[in-house]
Protein backbone atom coordinates (compact mmCIF):
# COMPACT_ATOMS: atom_id res chain seq x y z
CA UNK A 1 0.00 0.00 0.00
CA UNK A 2 0.82 3.58 -0.75
CA UNK A 3 1.04 6.17 1.72
CA UNK A 4 -1.52 8.09 -0.63
CA UNK A 5 -3.99 4.51 -0.03
CA UNK A 6 -3.72 4.93 3.39
CA UNK A 7 -4.25 8.54 3.49
CA UNK A 8 -7.26 7.96 1.50
CA UNK A 9 -8.09 5.10 4.38
CA UNK A 10 -7.73 7.68 7.16
CA UNK A 11 -4.45 7.26 8.37
CA UNK A 12 -1.65 9.62 9.09
CA UNK A 13 1.74 9.09 9.63
CA UNK A 14 2.96 8.58 12.90
CA UNK A 15 6.58 9.11 12.37
CA UNK A 16 7.54 10.26 15.88
CA UNK A 17 6.43 7.20 17.58
CA UNK A 18 8.32 4.40 15.35
CA UNK A 19 11.44 4.02 17.70
CA UNK A 20 9.29 1.32 19.68
CA UNK A 21 11.30 -2.12 18.54
CA UNK A 22 9.07 -4.07 16.79
CA UNK A 23 8.28 -0.85 14.39
CA UNK A 24 11.86 0.22 12.82
CA UNK A 25 11.23 -2.02 9.74
CA UNK A 26 8.41 -0.29 8.60
CA UNK A 27 6.69 2.48 8.76
CA UNK A 28 3.63 3.21 11.27
CA UNK A 29 0.30 4.82 10.30
CA UNK A 30 -2.43 5.37 12.94
CA UNK A 31 -6.15 6.54 12.39
CA UNK A 32 -8.15 8.43 14.99
CA UNK A 33 -11.90 6.64 15.68
CA UNK A 34 -14.79 7.47 18.00
CA UNK A 35 -13.47 3.63 19.84
CA UNK A 36 -9.44 4.98 19.77
CA UNK A 37 -6.58 4.98 17.93
CA UNK A 38 -6.25 2.23 15.73
CA UNK A 39 -2.52 1.58 14.21
CA UNK A 40 -1.07 0.33 10.82
CA UNK A 41 1.80 -0.83 10.67
CA UNK A 42 3.27 -1.42 6.87
CA UNK A 43 6.86 -3.32 6.69
CA UNK A 44 9.22 -2.16 4.41
CA UNK A 45 9.69 -5.87 2.88
CA UNK A 46 6.81 -6.36 0.97
CA UNK A 47 6.38 -10.18 1.45
CA UNK A 48 5.55 -9.04 5.30
CA UNK A 49 2.15 -8.86 6.50
CA UNK A 50 0.50 -5.83 7.56
CA UNK A 51 -0.64 -5.37 11.24
CA UNK A 52 -4.06 -3.54 12.66
CA UNK A 53 -3.51 -3.16 16.14
CA UNK A 54 -4.90 -0.72 19.08
CA UNK A 55 -3.86 -0.78 22.58
CA UNK A 56 -0.50 -0.30 24.48
CA UNK A 57 2.37 0.75 21.48
CA UNK A 58 4.67 -1.86 22.83
CA UNK A 59 2.46 -4.88 23.75
CA UNK A 60 -0.49 -4.14 21.03
CA UNK A 61 -3.45 -5.54 20.54
CA UNK A 62 -3.16 -7.38 17.30
CA UNK A 63 -6.68 -6.40 15.27
CA UNK A 64 -5.45 -8.31 12.51
CA UNK A 65 -2.19 -9.78 11.43
CA UNK A 66 -2.01 -10.84 6.96
CA UNK A 67 -2.47 -8.86 3.56
CA UNK A 68 -4.34 -6.03 2.58
CA UNK A 69 -5.46 -5.74 -1.24
CA UNK A 70 -6.22 -2.36 -1.70
CA UNK A 71 -7.17 0.79 -0.08
CA UNK A 72 -10.46 -0.49 0.12
CA UNK A 73 -10.14 -3.34 2.33
CA UNK A 74 -8.43 -1.16 4.71
CA UNK A 75 -11.07 1.28 4.81
CA UNK A 76 -13.23 -2.08 5.33
CA UNK A 77 -11.20 -3.48 7.97
CA UNK A 78 -11.40 0.38 9.67
CA UNK A 79 -14.36 0.36 9.76
CA UNK A 80 -15.65 -3.18 11.18
CA UNK A 81 -12.60 -2.30 14.29
CA UNK A 82 -14.89 1.20 14.83
CA UNK A 83 -18.54 -0.16 15.12
CA UNK A 84 -17.50 -3.00 17.23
Amino acid sequence: MTSDELAQAGFLSARSITSAPQYTEGRLYVRLTSAGSLRMFVPFDTSQEVELSTGNLLHPDVLYRGSVRDAVALVQLAQHWSES
